[in-house]
This record gives structure tokens, sequence and C-alpha cells, in this order.
């Protein structure tokens, strides 16, 4: 990442704290996948212009990566703030399920390699719904829009959705290498009123246009 990119990574979370959204950055180490707090082809990735959803919709090239500031998934949006992990290396996520949060120690958006990860609450019981409460719903072939601050997006179209427990996650969920995807995660499964937690994570893995 240039320089560029790590100083609008820090203005990102410079507003994040004014906001009083949870996020460190702890770069260089994997979050602890038992311990995500979820839930209370090589080539350049291409760009679709604002708001445009629709199946076919003119795509330009972009080569380069972009760092997220918003989330578009069918029938809903959010703004997007970077994260990181914390120091017992459990993945940081914004406390308002309205806002998700990028992994910023992984992939840029469009960056053409690596996993770009973004993760929420399901819901909160002062809060409500979440964003990421439509996961569960996404099918294979659904459209996802990450977009940059500049207005620019990136295109994905969804591949698979999973349920993994909480201890089980899997590793490379968290990959800095290998072929570009987008990683929702979320909360799912039973909730326990004991721990007052989800015992599962919903997962959907999107690729880029």
């Amino acid at each position: 990442m240039d320089h560029g990119q790590w100083r609008a990574v820090a203005l990102l979370a410079a507003g994040a704290a004014l906001l009083g959204v949870a996020g460190w950055l702890v770069l260089g180490r994997e979050p602890t996948v038992s311990a995500v707090p979820v839930g209370s082809v090589p080539t350049a990735a291409r760009t679709v212009e604002s708001g445009d959803l629709r199946p076919g919709a003119p795509l330009r090239i972009r080569a380069a990566g972009i760092v997220p500031v918003g989330l578009e998934l069918p029938g809903a949006a959010a703004p997007v703030v970077p994260v990181g992990t914390a120091p017992d290396g459990a993945l940081v996520v914004p406390d308002p399920p309205q806002t998700v949060g990028w992994w910023a120690p992984g992939a840029l958006a469009g960056s053409g390699t690596g996993t770009v990860v973004v993760a929420g609450h399901v819901d909160s019981r002062l809060a409500g719904v979440g964003v990421l409460a439509v996961l569960p719903r996404l099918a294979p072939g659904d459209p996802v829009v990450l977009r940059g601050a500049d207005g620019r997006g990136v295109a994905y179209r969804v591949a698979a959705r999973r349920e993994f427990g909480k201890a089980a996650l899997p590793a490379d969920t968290f990959a800095r290498t290998g072929a570009p995807r987008l990683v929702l995660i979320t909360c799912g499964g039973r909730f326990d009123q004991g721990t007052r937690s989800y015992e599962d994570n919903i997962v959907v893995y999107a690729e880029p246009l």
C-alpha cells in the first residue's frame, strides 16, 4: 500500500473515532478466528457508476486498489470504516450494526490479489437490526459493491454462502495472497441467552467482476 493510501486509512480511522467506532489497527497479525466478535482472475477489478447495481451496467477497468468507505448490497447500504485486531488477536468491528468494518491489514478493494474482509454485527439490543442481517438471504450471482471516497466502486458477485461455528471459521478467511475475493462476515445460528452472543458466523464469498 503506498503512502497516499495509508494516509487515507489514517484519515478514515480518525473519522471513525469521532463517531465512537472501535477500531485499532494492529498490523501484521492475523485475527484469531475463534474470537471474531461479530454479531450481538488475478486481474484488474472492474468498477461501476455510482449506485448502479444492475446486471450489465457499464464497467470501467481500475488497476489500483481502493480503501472502501461504503458497502452496497441488494436493498441495503452501509458506511465502511477501517478496523484491525485487538491485543488478544480478536477482530474488532464497529459497535453500531448499521456500520461495517474493513480489515485494514488485508487487501484493498480491487487490488487484484488477496481477501477483502468486511465484518459487522448482525444486530444490537439497543440499535436494532444491522445491515449485514441480509447476508443469509444473499444468493450466488447477487451484486455487491465496495465504494471508495472518490465515488468509484469495485463490483463483485456473490459466489457462495456458508455458516461456521465461531471456532471453525477457516484461517484462510484472512488470506493476504491468492485470488482476489471479498468476504462478508456477520453472526448467525443460535443465540445463547447466557453469553448474549450467537454461536456461528455467516460468511458470504464474492468474486470480482
